[in-house]
């Protein structure tokens, strides 16, 4: 395991992150928005998609491969629905305002879906769904992303692990969020890996010759591919995300997306996302649906366990339980992460967080 780094607060990490976004460019709210998103996701332990991206992030934003100042229009709106292009914007912005007009569809409506196309990396999935639960509603996401993986069966790099993630919300329960990608890993924690200098387990990765690999960057960076979630099923569940997102809009298929390590002039980077709000008013209310989610998430956490299993838990437990530790003790960072970051401080001519 790499040696922990340093550890720093929520906050002063969330307003180093602002204010290098505002040093190259990017609007204050804007850059308030994405600082915390990012932040965020260290706070949940999800470090593959937090700050370790910063300094990928702003190089791109340097280069002009992302737009410093979002812009994101309709391109078509009927009813509970809203078709949006972000021309080249920040993914977590897109996906930011995506979900808000979601949202603003399932006051009116009972439920909002949203598609937007040309819009990029947005980081941790989960967490825009999660806006859905300020208002008791449900929140989901979809989404297409860079070449990572070989159909089921092929050996051409030309599909992505396309996330997913839920959010409902309970009450006296912390509200349930699943959020994975359909890869046994993301690429995020190959890099991280590699950046730690740590192996990976058989099982993660293909090379590019399609054999398993214990090497981080030859199952990614060097061509290789992550391995599907459940073989066959999760390759389809991938095919389904496309057509959800990309084929729906009309924008960029997998194939011609490229990763944010790569040089992209053209200013758009064209990854596609679908988000869905559903108020659970439209059913038995959002009330009863609170307590009906209590009472079955406490008869699966009061199950039978398995022998030497001391607790049953649901999907966004861990990550909560995460974030309580990390407010009250600071987020840790690897080592490499907290170089990085003080090397991107200096260039910026910012002091670095730590």
């Amino acid at each position: 395991m790499a040696e922990e780094g340093q550890r720093v607060s929520f906050e002063k990490l969330k307003n180093f992150c602002q204010q290098a976004y505002m040093k190259v460019g990017v609007p204050k709210e804007e850059a308030e928005i994405v600082a915390d998103l990012l932040v965020r996701s260290d706070l949940r332990g999800v470090e593959t998609h937090g700050v370790t991206r910063l300094p990928i992030y702003i190089q791109r934003l340097q280069k002009g491969y992302v737009r410093r100042v979002s812009q994101i229009t309709v391109v078509k709106e009927r009813g509970a629905t809203a078709f949006l292009e972000a021309h080249g914007s920040m993914g977590h912005i897109a996906a930011y305002r995506a979900m808000e007009k979601a949202m603003a569809k399932a006051e009116e409506y009972g439920l909002g879906w949203v598609s937007v196309k040309d819009s990029g990396h947005f980081g941790v999935a989960g967490l825009f769904p999660m806006m859905a639960l300020k208002r008791d509603f449900i929140g989901y996401v979809c989404s297409n992303s860079a070449p990572m993986m070989f159909p089921w069966g092929g050996r051409e790099r030309i599909i992505g692990n396309n996330p997913l993630a839920y959010a409902l919300p309970a009450k006296e329960y912390q509200p349930i969020v699943l959020d994975f990608s359909l890869s046994v890993v993301s690429s995020g924690k190959l890099i991280l890996c590699r950046k730690k200098g740590e192996k990976i387990p058989l099982g993660w990765a293909f090379d590019k010759n399609g054999l398993p690999t214990d090497d981080p960057f030859a199952g990614y960076e060097g061509g290789g591919s992550l391995a599907p979630v459940g073989g066959h099923k999760g390759y389809g569940l991938v095919l389904i995300h496309e057509m959800l997102t990309a084929v729906l809009t009309g924008g960029k298929w997998t194939r011609y997306i490229k990763s944010l390590y790569e040089d992209d002039p053209s200013g758009i980077q064209g990854t596609c996302h679908s988000f869905m709000a559903l108020d659970p008013e439209c059913f038995i209310g959002r009330e009863e649906f609170k307590k009906n989610m209590d009472a079955y998430i406490k008869s699966i956490k009061e199950s039978a366990k398995a022998p030497g299993v001391d607790e049953i838990l649901v999907p966004g437990e861990p990550e909560f339980r995460t974030e309580q530790k990390f407010l009250k003790e600071g987020i840790p960072l690897a080592a490499n992460t907290v170089k990085e970051i003080k090397s991107l401080a200096i260039s910026l001519g910012m002091d670095a967080p730590f």
